[in-house]
């Protein structure tokens, strides 16, 4: 039988139902697509600041901070004045912000890379073996001559001293008491020529090794060790003259001055380090203005397992264990 509508009264929706049940399906369908727009919202800004976390943490790296120190060799405040070419070098060549510290002493540089202090240090070979125990800093680069350098016996030009021996019954200047070519390696050579033990006690620690050629040079000592390079850069400015001075003796070669880089130093950062210095040229202008504030003609990689003498003669000497 057919079906009537009279059949189905109450059971058919009326329009109010229909409309009703349509209203709750837009309801439905507007709350689905709401949730489907606050989910794409979300994975949006997700995305957005995973972009960002990455893309922050590479313009950190690229244009972040490198934190160099400098060991005294010279005045300090003159070196900070000279290094400014240096600086905006480093800057154009690895992308960060450079720093650079010159504290009063060397041991402030070891503290300051065995502390997290600074990323880069330029030391001494006996401050970079102290470094080396202490916060296993790793050596980067280094001047041709720091693989052959030497220090200089000096003494007052019109002086009778011409032997370390002659040194006996005469006062005598050292450097900063950490310094390779000013202090550990004069002495390991004066203690292997017998030099009276009463000349090393009574020695005169200056600081550095302009301060050392000055007191020789005004006969406030009668002589005294310091690196060869700042020696012939104050013979070459006319702070000293060969009517004040005169060299004596000249240390057998040894390993000295290299930049080293604190352990856990990001790897891209030290070779864009490492590079920036490997591609100094002094037939460039611009480089060779750097390389004469460093005394270099040339820079090349440096090794650990080279200071294995200079490890040797600080154990000597009770510098170190």
């Amino acid at each position: 039988m057919p079906v009537t509508k009279k059949e189905f009264d109450g059971k058919l929706p009326s329009p109010t139902d229909d409309r009703a049940q349509k209203g709750d399906a837009r309801l439905q369908v507007n709350n689905m697509t709401r949730r489907f727009r606050d989910m794409r919202r979300a994975c949006v800004a997700s995305v957005l600041m995973t972009s960002l976390i990455v893309h922050g943490a590479a313009a950190q790296q690229a244009g972040g901070k490198l934190r160099l120190s400098m060991i005294p060799a010279t005045d300090p405040g003159k070196m900070i004045r000279d290094a400014r070419p240096l600086i905006a070098y480093l800057e154009k060549e690895t992308g960060a912000k450079v720093e650079i510290t010159v504290p009063t002493n060397y041991v402030a540089v070891v503290e300051a890379i065995a502390n997290d202090q600074v990323d880069i240090a330029h030391f001494g070979g006996f401050t970079f073996v102290q470094a080396s125990a202490r916060a296993r800093a790793k050596p980067l680069v280094q001047r041709e001559q720091d693989q052959r350098f030497h220090s200089l016996f000096i003494t007052h030009a019109q002086s009778n001293i011409k032997t370390l021996k002659d040194l006996n019954g005469h006062s005598f200047a050292f450097g900063d008491v950490n310094s390779t070519s000013g202090h550990l390696m004069p002495e390991y050579y004066m203690r292997e020529a017998k030099v009276a033990t009463t000349v090393i006690e009574r020695a005169l620690y200056t600081g550095g090794h302009d301060a050392t050629a000055l007191a020789v040079a005004n006969k406030k000592v009668d002589a005294g060790a310091m690196d060869e390079t700042v020696f012939q850069r104050m013979m070459k400015d006319g702070k000293i003259t060969d009517q004040q001075v005169r060299v004596f003796w000249t240390t057998p070669p040894f390993f000295d001055y290299v930049w080293a880089a604190r352990k856990d130093l990001d790897p891209k950062v030290v070779e864009s380090f490492v590079d920036a210095f490997l591609k100094l040229d002094a037939k460039n202008p611009e480089h060779k203005t750097i390389l004469d504030f460093l005394s270099a003609a040339k820079y090349v990689r440096a090794k650990d397992s080279d200071y294995a003498r200079l490890r040797q003669a600080a154990k000597d000497a009770g510098l170190m264990k």
